[in-house]
C-alpha cells in the first residue's frame, strides 16, 4: 500500500541529509552494523509520533547531528530536526491535492514540532489525513513491553469493531460476575451501608496489556512469554496485519530485523508474507541483515543501501536505492552471493518437504513394500515393465516416484533417524548414471545384499537402496572399454538407456526420445577448452551403441515413456533382473 512517496530527513542523529525517493510498499533498508539504518525509521517515528522509540521521548540535544550542532555554533544561528515527507492522497479526499508535502521542523526549546504544508490547503484537512495514519515502529530488541504495546492496540482494535462484540462480551462477564459475588455485595451493603458490585474498567487496555497467547507445545499449552524469542517475534507482524484489517485509520510499519532469532527457513517464509500479505494493507519500511530479504524484488519492493561515509567532519549517514543486481552485488559483496545460495537452499529444503510429506502420505496408504524411483516417467516404466513380464502375477511392491534423484536420500535418513514406523520394506532405487552412483554413495558404508545391487541402510526399519542392474548386454560394452582405455569408467545407464539398442534406435527415429552431447570444459587457464565428450567416447562403443555416450533430454522424457509403454513385453526383457534383485531384497526382512 503506498501512503509515502518520498522522504527527506535532516540533522537527525548520523543522519544529516537522506532522501528516500520514490518509495514502495514495501522498503528494504540494507547496509552494516551502525551504518544508520535504524535511525531513518527512528526519523520516520518522530514524524508521525514525536517519540524516537517506543516509550522514549524525543530529546533535542542526544537527536541532533553533532555536524549541524557545530555549523549552527559557527555561524551563531538556529539549530534544527527536520523532516518531510511527500505523501499521496490515497484517501482521494477532494479537499487535498493528488500529492503533497507535510515538514516538521524540531527546535531545541519547544517540545512540539512546527508543521508545514503548502499554502491554501487547509488546516482541518492536514489534520485529519495525519490522523487516519497510524504508525508503528518495532524495534530490533523486542522485549515484553513491546507486545504488551501491541496487546494495547489489538484492544483497541476489537473494540472498533463491531464484529467482535468486544462491549457486548464484557457486559456478560460483569453479569456473571455479579451473579456469583451477590453474596459479597449484600454484606457490603449490610456492614458498610452503600450498594457495590464489581464493574470493569472504562479502559480495557490495562487488562489487555496483561493478555498472553496461549501457544500449543505438543499435547500441552504454554503462555507465548515462555517460548522463544524466534516464535515470539513471528506474533507480532500477525498482530499488526490484524490491527490494520480490522481499524479505520491507514498503517505504516517501521520494522527493525524482522528476521531476529529466526532460523533461514521461517526468515524466507516470513520474507514471502511480508511481500505477499503484510504489505497489501500497509506501506513496511524494514531494515534486514538476512540473506532472506536481501533477496525480495517485485514491482512494489524497493532495496536501499544505507552506509557510512567517511568525510572531515565526520561519518553521516547515505542511502543508496539499489536499481539492480550489479549494484546490490557491488555493494554487499559476499552477503549477495549468500542470499543467492540462501535462496538455493531454502527452496530445496521446501521441495525436500513437500516430498516428504506425500511419500510418508502414500507409504501408508498399502501394506505392501513400496520402491521409491527417481521420478514420474521412471515410476510409469517400472508399473508397465512389471505388467508386460508378469501378466498373471499381483505386484509384490508398489512404485512411488521422488520428483528427484537427489530426494531420495534425505527421505531415507530421515526415516531411519526419526524412527518411522513402517510395516513393509521401503527401497530406494536409483538410475545407473552418474546423478545415482553420487547419491548411492550416501550408503555405500552399509552392506551389501549378496547377488543384488542394492544395500541395506536399516534392517529393522526395512530401509534399502540400490542402482538399477545393469543389462549383460551393456556389461560387456563396459568391461570392453575398460580393457581398452583402462579406465574406471562406468557407462552412463539412466532407465531410458536400460532397453535394447534396437529399441531405442527406433524412438530416435521416431522422434520420440531426443539426446544431446556431453560437453566438458577442460580446467587448465592457460589452454581454455571445451571437449565434446560423446564424439571421444563414441569411437569406443559397437556399432548401434553410441547413444550410450550422451544425455536424454529431459523434455523427451515423458513422451518416451508413453511410447515405450506401448512396445511388446520383450522389449523390457532387461528389466527382469531388477524384479529379481527387489524381491531378494524384500525376503530379507522374512
Amino acid at each position: 500500500m503506498k501512503i509515502i512517496k518520498k522522504i527527506e530527513i535532516s540533522y537527525f542523529r548520523s543522519v544529516y541529509s537522506v532522501d528516500l525517493k520514490n518509495v514502495d510498499d514495501l522498503n528494504i533498508l540494507i547496509g552494516g552494523n551502525d551504518s544508520g539504518k535504524s535511525n531513518i525509521l527512528k526519523a520516520l517515528n518522530l514524524f508521525f509520533n514525536n517519540k524516537t522509540e517506543l516509550g522514549q521521548e524525543y530529546y533535542f540535544s542526544d537527536d541532533l547531528t553533532r555536524k549541524r550542532e557545530q555549523e549552527a555554533r559557527d555561524t551563531k544561528g538556529r539549530a534544527t530536526i527536520w523532516i518531510k515527507v511527500h505523501f499521496y492522497n490515497f484517501l482521494n479526499w477532494k479537499s487535498l491535492p493528488k500529492e503533497f508535502v507535510i515538514k516538521k521542523v524540531w527546535n531545541r526549546y519547544v517540545a512540539e514540532p512546527e508543521v508545514a504544508y503548502p499554502k491554501g490547503l487547509p488546516s482541518t484537512a492536514i489534520a485529519r489525513f495525519l490522523n487516519k495514519i497510524s504508525f508503528h515502529y518495532v524495534p530490533a530488541v523486542r522485549g515484553r513491553d513491546i507486545f504488551s504495546h501491541y496487546l494495547s492496540l489489538l484492544h483497541d482494535a476489537l473494540l472498533e469493531d463491531e464484529k467482535a462484540g468486544l462491549i457486548n462480551s464484557t457486559d456478560e462477564l460483569m453479569n456473571t460476575l455479579n451473579n456469583s459475588t451477590q453474596d459479597m455485595s449484600e454484606k457490603i451493603k449490610e456492614g458498610v451501608g452503600i450498594e457495590s458490585s464489581i464493574q470493569p474498567p472504562t479502559n480495557l487496555r490495562v487488562l489487555f496489556n496483561a493478555l498472553d497467547f496461549s501457544t500449543g507445545y505438543g499435547d500441552h499449552s504454554v503462555p507465548l512469554q515462555k517460548r522463544g524469542d524466534g516464535i515470539q517475534s513471528r506474533h507480532i507482524p500477525y498482530i499488526l496485519d490484524f490491527i490494520a484489517r480490522h481499524t479505520n485509520t491507514h498503517h505504516i510499519w517501521a520494522y527493525e530485523e524482522p528476521e531476529t532469532s529466526l532460523e533461514l527457513g521461517p526468515a524466507f517464509e516470513l520474507a514471502k508474507q511480508f511481500k505477499e500479505e503484510f504489505c497489501e494493507e500497509n506501506q513496511i519500511f524494514l531494515t534486514t541483515h538476512s540473506p532472506a530479504f536481501y533477496d525480495l524484488s517485485g514491482d512494489h519492493v524497493s532495496k536501499w543501501y544505507v552506509y557510512q561515509m567517511e568525510l572531515e567532519s565526520g561519518n553521516e549517514t547515505r542511502a543508496e536505492k539499489v536499481s539492480s543486481e550489479e549494484i546490490l552485488d557491488r555493494k554487499l559483496g559476499v552477503a549477495a552471493l549468500v542470499a543467492d545460495r540462501a535462496r538455493e537452499a531454502y527452496e530445496q529444503i521446501q521441495t525436500l518437504t513437500t516430498t516428504v510429506n506425500r511419500l510418508d502420505a502414500e507409504l501408508v496408504q498399502q501394506a505392501i513394500p513400496h520402491v521409491i524411483v527417481e521420478g514420474v516417467t521412471d515410476k510409469t516404466i517400472m508399473e508397465e515393465a512389471y505388467r508386460k513380464l508378469y501378466p498373471n502375477d499381483d505386484p509384490f511392491c508398489e512404485f512411488l516416484h521422488a520428483g528427484g534423484a537427489t530426494n531420495i536420500p534425505p527421505y531415507l535418513k530421515s526415516a531411519k533417524v526419526l524412527s518411522k514406523e513402517f510395516s513393509h520394506a521401503v527401497i530406494g532405487l536409483f538410475d545407473r548414471d552418474q546423478e545415482g552412483r553420487k547419491q548411492i554413495r550416501e550408503f555405500s558404508s552399509s552392506g551389501r545384499i549378496d547377488d543384488t545391487e542394492f544395500y541395506e541402510i536399516s534392517s529393522e526399519r526395512m530401509l534399502y537402496a540400490g542402482l538399477l542392474a545393469l543389462p549383460e548386454t551393456l556389461q560387456a560394452i563396459e568391461e570392453d572399454i575398460k580393457n581398452n582405455i583402462g579406465s574406471e569408467l562406468n557407462l552412463p545407464v539412466p532407465i531410458e538407456f536400460m532397453f535394447p539398442a534396437e529399441v531405442i534406435s527406433e524412438a530416435l527415429g521416431e522422434g520420440v526420445i531426443e539426446l544431446e552431447d556431453r560437453i566438458a570444459k577442460a580446467n587448465d587457464p592457460e589452454l581454455p577448452t571445451t571437449i565434446n565428450l560423446s564424439d571421444l567416447y563414441s569411437n569406443q562403443l559397437p556399432d548401434g551403441s553410441g547413444y550410450l555416450a550422451k544425455k536424454v533430454k529431459k523434455s523427451t522424457k515423458t513422451q518416451f515413456s508413453n511410447w515405450v509403454s506401448e512396445q511388446p513385453a520383450e522389449s523390457f526383457e532387461n528389466f527382469r533382473t531388477i524384479f529379481e534383485q527387489l524381491k531378494i531384497v524384500i525376503d530379507t526382512e522374512q
